[in-house]
């Protein structure tokens, strides 16, 4: 689907910038709108998958189809079974790693999700990557090191395992990684509905593991604008984007999140990191910059 009524008379690249930046945008507030809530985990997970599957599945109504019969039976292969899971993981392990920890140690090891699909693309679409698409990697995981090594220093945050934090944030990337790469090779595979389900599918699994009387206990609004504003909007936003710009550039604007999402908690609830937490954050910044520099260039030299 274009929206050939919005970008007949502007650049199309251009209108894919500005969805990946609108995406992003509304996406950086919502570690901040976790926090606000006082949501335990399960019950957190339960509204934000809930909430953001239905609104997805909404929007994807909502949009022009050629056969959406089809689009749902693309749902039922391999293919589309091994999104929603994926799908469903990272939206389980991201509401996790935020109650566990610091909110910059999860989205750093967040960050590396380009990282990530560079490697799934080698296994699975032979994308070579070369000694310094390695070394890139490397670097990476170095820098998140640092940031988690410190993590415990960090003012105001959740009293949990800084190490398995992280290690929820690297299962949410590896999660949206594996989304993002099995749609770019199956491009038959309807995303929007995938994604539906598989946010669907993890409120099921928050709401079953929640006890009495934590799942009414929020703010109403917090969870609103969670499950049906910010989740699905922002992802709809980047799913679109990259049929107008490469997906490096995507990338690229996601970066922003890593760095605008610990301002606003750090503004909004006074969770302060240290100064050897922004550090290596920034280190993965500037590798990860690289990286989706360096991978943009190889693209347009090698059509």
């Amino acid at each position: 689907m274009r929206f050939s009524n919005f970008t007949s008379n502007y650049n199309p690249a251009v209108f894919g910038i500005l969805l990946a930046l609108l995406g992003v945008l509304i996406l950086t507030p919502d570690t901040l709108v976790m926090r606000l809530s006082g949501l335990e985990r399960w019950p957190l997970m339960g509204w934000r998958g809930i909430l953001m599957g239905a609104t997805l599945f909404f929007i994807w109504r909502l949009f022009p189809s050629q056969d959406r019969l089809q689009e749902l039976r693309s749902l039922g292969s391999w293919q589309g079974i091994l999104v929603v899971i994926a799908f469903g993981l990272n939206s389980i392990t991201f509401t996790l790693g935020i109650a566990e920890t610091s909110v910059i140690v999860v989205l750093t090891a967040v960050a590396l999700m380009p990282l990530v699909a560079a490697m799934l693309s080698f296994f699975m679409l032979g994308e070579k990557q070369g000694w310094l698409g390695w070394l890139t990697i490397m670097l990476a995981m170095l820098g998140v090191v640092i940031v988690v090594m410190d993590g415990g220093n960090a003012l105001g945050q959740p009293q949990g395992s800084v190490w398995l934090g992280a290690a929820y944030g690297l299962v949410t990337a590896f999660g949206l990684a594996l989304t993002f790469t099995v749609t770019r090779k199956y491009p038959a595979l309807s995303i929007l509905p995938a994604c539906a389900l598989g946010s669907f599918l993890s409120g099921v699994v928050g709401f079953a593991l929640s006890a009495d009387g934590t799942i009414f206990i929020a703010p109403i609004w917090t969870i609103m604008v969670m499950g049906m504003l910010i989740l699905p909007l922002s992802f709809t936003c980047l799913g679109i984007a990259p049929r107008y710009i490469s997906s490096a550039i995507v990338s690229l604007m996601m970066l922003l999140e890593m760095v605008i999402g610990p301002f606003w908690v750090w503004l909004g609830i006074g969770e302060r990191p240290t100064a050897t937490m922004i550090g290596g954050s920034l280190f993965v910044l500037c590798v990860l910059m690289f990286h989706v520099v360096r991978t943009s260039r190889m693209s347009a030299s090698h059509p």
